[in-house]
């Protein structure tokens, strides 16, 4: 499992659409069958699960699991078929 951590990244812009340009991102690095564990800091994306998974979906990645801990949220992708 490859992993991407982006907990420190300050960004300038929109959060949205740096998460949305790195999950692309990560889709076009990745092979099929890999699985990415992407990390996050809650207080700079504060999304839900349903606008994680869409994020995901439009970037033709696969999210397999979303976790929540101390702040941090951890988003499982996977590239999709």
């Amino acid at each position: 499992m490859l992993e991407e951590d982006y907990r420190t990244v300050s960004c300038g812009g929109d959060p949205f659409n740096f998460l949305l340009s790195t999950i692309k991102s990560i889709g076009i690095e990745i092979g099929s069958g890999d699985t990415v564990k992407l990390m996050i800091m809650e207080e700079k994306f504060k999304y839900t699960d349903e606008i994680f998974k869409k994020i995901a979906k439009y970037s033709k990645m696969e999210l397999t699991n979303i976790v929540r801990e101390n702040g941090e949220i951890y988003l499982f992708l996977s590239k999709s078929p």
